[in-house]
């Protein structure tokens, strides 16, 4: 058996984060796949508060941890802060695991531009309706603040401005095995 690792893909709203971690679990056979929008789709009644916040983070931790238990190398997906980034390093180390942090980024205006361009793939528009610009701005400007006001040195960053997803995965990749 291989030494498992865990991978944390990190970065704001638009950066490319879903798209590389759903490559990186197609290109890396037998690893698992935990990312936080994922999750809280199985919470009912979610609300985006601190309580319902810490608990996926906890339901995440222990996933985490039980697939590196049984030798399960782990992506995850999540938005964190430099304490977050701490408590993933050490589940790794707990299990003798490799620990691989990412934050992606890209400027602002193109990363609010990917998320109206994937929201109207969603919605099978061309354009969206107003209201719908406002409520994605209303979840861009505090992610977006949320990176600013949390920088995190312990990760490498990659800009994904120039990059397609297939780039990213691949660098991430060469950088892992």
């Amino acid at each position: 058996m291989t030494t498992p690792f865990l991978i944390l893909v990190d970065g704001p709203m638009g950066s490319g984060k879903t798209t590389t971690t759903k490559l990186l679990n197609q290109k890396l056979p037998d690893t698992a796949r935990v990312a936080l929008p994922d999750i809280k789709r199985l919470v009912p009644n979610f609300k985006e508060d601190k309580q319902t916040l810490a608990v996926i983070r906890e339901v995440m931790r222990v996933m985490i941890d039980k697939y590196l238990e049984h030798g399960v190398s782990v992506i995850v997906e999540q938005i964190t802060k430099a304490d977050g980034v701490d408590v993933l390093r050490g589940i790794a180390e707990k299990h003798g695991a490799k620990f691989y942090g990412y934050r992606l980024t890209a400027p602002k205006d193109i990363r609010l531009n990917r998320v109206f361009e994937r929201t109207k793939e969603m919605m099978e528009v061309s354009e969206l309706p107003q209201s719908k610009i406002d409520t994605l701005i209303g979840y861009f400007e505090p992610n977006n603040t949320f990176y600013l006001e949390n920088p995190v040195s312990t990760v490498e960053i990659i800009d994904t401005q120039e990059l397609s997803p297939e780039q990213v995965a691949e660098i991430i990749i060469s950088k892992i095995v």
